[in-house]
C-alpha cells in the first residue's frame, strides 16, 4: 500500500518543539505544542505562528485570466486593484460550493487562488474543465509554504521582519519582498479573527523563515500554534469550514454568506441557481448558536427543537474567550429566522442553546 501521507518542510522543527502530530487530509501537521486553549490565548493576547502549508496554491495567468476567474468564482474581482485579494466561494452549475477560496490579484493577467488543501487535486480537475486557450493554469502546492503571523502583536512582529512596506498593508492587501535573500509574498489576511500577515515563500526557505519569525517576535510573545488552536479561534470568528459548513450539497445563500455572491456582474457559472435560490427562498440555514450553560457541542450533534431534531452541529467547540459552548449547524430556515429555542443532544442529553449572530468574539473582545 502506498503512503500518500505528505510532510510540510516544518515537520522536524514540529517534532523538535514537541508538538502533537494529526493526519489532516493528506498532510502530517500540528495540532497543538502545548495546550489548545493555552495557544488559543497567546493568539489573542499576543500573537501565534502557524504552518499552514498544507494549503494549495492555483496560478492562473495569461490574456483571458481575468475573465476566465470571474467565470468560476461567485464574487467579483473587476473592482479589485493590483495586489488586493477577497474571499470567494467556487460554485458549481447547481450552486453547490466545490470550495472557498482566497483569490489574490497580482495584475489583470495573473492571479493566485488559495484553496483548501482537501480539494485542492478536485478544484483543478474542475478549474481545468473551462480553461481557455488564453489562460494558463499551474498548480504551486508543492513548491510554496505558507506561514500565518496571527494575533494582536502581530504587526510589530513583522514590522522587525519586514519593516513598514509590509506593516502599512491593509486588510487583503497584499506585497512581494526579499528579505535575507528569501523572495516571499506577504498578505493581511488571516482566520483567526485578528489582525494577522499570511507569508508564501519557497519550500527551501521555509524553516529559515519560520526560525527569523520566532527569533525575531520570541521577546514580543510569539508562540507557534496548531491547527486545534487554528480552528477554535476561526469559529469564534465565526467563519465557514469547507467540509463542515459549507461542501457541494450547500449553497452560498444557505451558508450566509449571499454577500460574496455578486449577481450585477456578468454571467457566471452558478448564476441562473443562485438567482432563483435568491428570489424564491431557501429551505435551510446555517445558525450560529451558544450553550446557555454547560455542554459542549461537537460535530454531528442532534440540534433539537420542541423535542424534534430539525438538524446537526457542523462544527461545535468550547470557546476559550467565552467560556462556553458554541457552534454552527443547519436547521429550517423558518426556526433560524424567528430565532426559536433550540437545544444541543450531547450523550442523550438535551442542553438548552441560544441562535446568536457571529461573529462571537472580534479582536478577541466578547460580542454581545
Amino acid at each position: 500500500m502506498v503512503n500518500n501521507i505528505k510532510k510540510t518542510p516544518l515537520y522536524d522543527a514540529h517534532i523538535e518543539l514537541g508538538a502533537k502530530i494529526v493526519d489532516y487530509y493528506s498532510f502530517k501537521m500540528p495540532l497543538q505544542y502545548d495546550s489548545i486553549i493555552s495557544e488559543h490565548k497567546n493568539v489573542r493576547s499576543s500573537a501565534g505562528l502557524f504552518d499552514i502549508s498544507h494549503m494549495g496554491e492555483i496560478l492562473v495567468d495569461g490574456k483571458g485570466a481575468t475573465e476566465f476567474v470571474q467565470k468560476i468564482i461567485t464574487n467579483d474581482i473587476s473592482k479589485l486593484s493590483d495586489y488586493q485579494a477577497l474571499y470567494t466561494p467556487i460554485c458549481d452549475e447547481e450552486g453547490g460550493t466545490i470550495d472557498d477560496v482566497i483569490v489574490y490579484k497580482y495584475n489583470s493577467e495573473r492571479y493566485m487562488l488559495v484553496v483548501n488543501c482537501g480539494t485542492t487535486k478536485r478544484d483543478l480537475k474542475w478549474i481545468n474543465k473551462y480553461k481557455t486557450d488564453d489562460t494558463n493554469i499551474n498548480d504551486l502546492s508543492n513548491k510554496l509554504s505558507l506561514l500565518a503571523v496571527q494575533g494582536p502583536k502581530s504587526e510589530e512582529i513583522i514590522g522587525l521582519v519586514f519593516g513598514e512596506k509590509c506593516t502599512s498593508l491593509s486588510r487583503f492587501q497584499f506585497i512581494d519582498v526579499t528579505e535575507n535573500d528569501m523572495k516571499m509574498t506577504v498578505s493581511r489576511t488571516g482566520y483567526t479573527g485578528e489582525d494577522g500577515f499570511e507569508i508564501f515563500v519557497g519550500n527551501s526557505q521555509c524553516v529559515e523563515l519560520w526560525n527569523l519569525l520566532l527569533e525575531k517576535g520570541k521577546d514580543i510573545g510569539l508562540e507557534p500554534a496548531g491547527l486545534g488552536a487554528r480552528d477554535t479561534l476561526r469559529l469564534e470568528a465565526g467563519y465557514l469550514l469547507f467540509g463542515n459548513e459549507i461542501d457541494d450539497f450547500t449553497t452560498p445563500i444557505e451558508a450566509g454568506i449571499g454577500w460574496t455572491v455578486k449577481f450585477d456582474k456578468k454571467d457566471f457559472l452558478s448564476k441562473d441557481t443562485l438567482l432563483r435560490q435568491n428570489k424564491n427562498g431557501i429551505n435551510r440555514k446555517l445558525i450560529a448558536f451558544k450553550m446557555r450553560d454547560k455542554g459542549i457541542p461537537r460535530t454531528d450533534s442532534e440540534i433539537v427543537h420542541n423535542n424534534n431534531v430539525i438538524g446537526k452541529v457542523t462544527s461545535g467547540t468550547f470557546s476559550p474567550t467565552l467560556e462556553i459552548g458554541i457552534g454552527f449547524g443547519y436547521v429550517l430556515n423558518r426556526i433560524a429566522e424567528e430565532k426559536s429555542e433550540i437545544s444541543i443532544r450531547i450523550r442523550d442529553k438535551d442542553f438548552p442553546a441560544e441562535i446568536v449572530s457571529t461573529p462571537f468574539v472580534t479582536q478577541g473582545e466578547k460580542c454581545d
